[in-house]
């Protein structure tokens, strides 16, 4: 009979596993120095940042505007008071109002009858009542603008 022996060494084995970790970080340690390479080789030179899109000369981008930026975050664009013609335009009789702006105003426009009008409807062509207060509204223009503010007048 002839006994057949599989060579295992414990030396061996405990080479392999020594050397695993080993392998692993080196492994580890080329994918990054490969990363840092490749992003590298990836990032924009000087002389791109000075093109231009197309169509615009890098010395003609526009100058940032402020009044811009504060209307694309919501805020009404500052403009003049209105004039005296326009508030002549409306005059304002009477108020029927509370302190939540909830209420009706009544107003004769451009020499009409006066007419009662609640806050959001038409009042003009181009305006529209936007509050309405205890001693007062407030016309906006539906374009947007400066508001125009009517007191009730003074009784006597």
């Amino acid at each position: 009979m002839l006994r057949t022996r599989l060579f295992t060494s414990h030396h061996t084995d405990a080479a392999v596993s020594a050397a695993g970790p080993a392998l692993a970080a080196a492994v580890l340690w080329a994918a990054a120095a490969a990363s840092v390479l490749l992003w590298w080789l990836h990032r924009p030179s000087a002389a791109l940042a000075d093109v231009a899109p197309a169509g615009m000369s890098a010395a003609a981008t526009p100058a940032p505007q402020p009044e811009a930026l504060a209307r694309a975050l919501g805020q009404a664009p500052a403009s003049a008071a209105p004039t005296p013609e326009l508030q002549q335009r409306f005059v304002l009789l009477g108020v029927v109002g509370t302190e939540a702006g909830r209420g009706s105003a009544l107003l004769a426009v451009d020499g009409q009858p006066p007419k009662a009008f609640v806050r959001g409807q038409s009042v003009a062509e181009g305006w529209r009542l936007d509050a309405v207060q205890p001693r007062g509204v407030r016309l906006a223009p539906e374009g947007g603008g400066a508001a125009l503010e009517l007191a009730v007048p003074a009784t006597r």
